[in-house]
């Protein structure tokens, strides 16, 4: 199956969706989980490329899948409980290996709450290795909206374990595993997160997160904390995904 080389009316719009943060996305200040605002991302942007013809469900047809690569959030406050709040977000071209995807959320009083934008790969779900995005994706007309934020091509990088201040110990388990069979995205912003202090996580402002490996389940993780930087390994020492916040 190969996906239409057509232009729906709806290809350039902006996506919206409204939403209540329930109990179960709340922290214990009332505050929206920032791992729980991801999975709302992650929901309007599926359903958003499903209305466009092309989702996973699109793409795994042709026996290749969208990947996560980035995430890079700007918070002014994250929504509270019961607080109703608009999701936008719009797709665009990067180049023949990447794509972007901007999200913003708003409070009903029309205020700009969070501002996000993320990287997206295509893998071969055989190989699990990037390859090329469909040339009728390519060749889509989308949104010529400015980013949500400006695209980096700023590298985080690794440092040494020896050097780490802290360190937490993780598992990785079957339920966190979603449709392309690897943990999903929304699990690691928890795990990275759950190294800082409540008083920083209350005062988080920015957060950049870089997935580099793939996870299966009943894999044991460790998460390592220098300064504002965070790294997560395998017990291979292998870097599965890097972080940093403000």
């Amino acid at each position: 199956m190969t996906l239409e080389n057509t232009t729906p009316p709806d290809s350039t719009h902006i996506h919206s969706e409204l939403f209540t943060v329930r109990a179960s996305e709340s922290a214990p200040d009332e505050g929206m989980h920032l791992s729980a605002l991801t999975r709302l991302f992650q929901e309007v942007a599926g359903n958003n490329a499903k209305a466009l013809s092309f989702d996973i469900t699109d793409l795994h047809a042709q026996n290749i899948s969208w990947v996560l690569h980035r995430l890079q959030i700007q918070i002014e406050r994250l929504p509270k409980w019961r607080e109703t709040i608009e999701l936008r977000t719009w797709p665009a071209l990067g180049d023949g290996l990447k794509a972007y995807r901007n999200y913003e959320v708003w409070d009903t009083r029309g205020n700009l709450l969070v501002r996000s934008i993320s990287y997206w790969m295509v893998i071969d779900l055989d190989s699990r290795r990037p390859t090329r995005i469909p040339e009728a994706i390519l060749a889509r007309r989308f949104s010529d909206r400015p980013h949500a934020l400006e695209p980096t091509r700023d590298r985080l990088r690794a440092f040494d374990s020896s050097e780490a201040e802290q360190e937490l110990s993780m598992q990785s388990y079957t339920y966190h595993l979603d449709m392309n069979k690897h943990v999903n995205n929304t699990h690691y912003v928890d795990w990275m997160l759950e190294i800082l202090e409540p008083s920083e996580r209350l005062k988080l402002r920015w957060f950049d997160l870089v997935f580099l490996n793939e996870l299966g389940a009943q894999e044991a993780l460790r998460i390592q904390r220098m300064e504002n930087r965070l790294q997560l390994l395998n017990t291979e020492s292998d870097v599965i995904a890097l972080a940093n916040w403000s």
